[in-house]
């Protein structure tokens, strides 16, 4: 589910898209996409992590807050397993983080995968 998110987030601004744990990361502006378990045990939760310049704090804003859920919310696909699967967008958002480790600022967006992701 990964790589079919990663490829969908390509087809927006931002081009330099990679999942996490991925080693180096890209120049600016990039995004992360990291899969994490749902504690309330819905479904598979992936969390958007966009990176940007300081200063392009608009740009990560509309990004994060408009162009990220247009091409994710609903977003539907079949899996490396053969089943269709549809991403929702939740209600957990990140505010902006300055402190990160390449000097960047960054905003994240979560989506919920319902049901056993396979």
């Amino acid at each position: 589910m990964i790589t079919k998110i990663v490829a969908q987030l390509k087809t927006g601004s931002v081009k330099n898209v990679v999942p996490f744990g991925m080693g180096a990361l890209p120049a600016p502006p990039y995004a992360v996409v990291k899969g994490e378990r749902d504690p309330t045990g819905a479904g598979a939760l992936y969390r958007i992590i966009a990176h940007y310049n300081p200063g392009q704090i608009t740009f990560l804003e509309d990004y994060i807050q408009n162009e990220v859920p247009n091409l994710l919310d609903k977003f539907g696909t079949t899996t490396r397993h053969g089943n269709y699967q549809k991403m929702e967008l939740t209600d957990e958002w990140g505010g902006l983080i300055t402190d990160n480790d390449d000097k960047t600022i960054s905003m994240e967006k979560v989506f919920l995968v319902p049901g056993k992701v396979f």
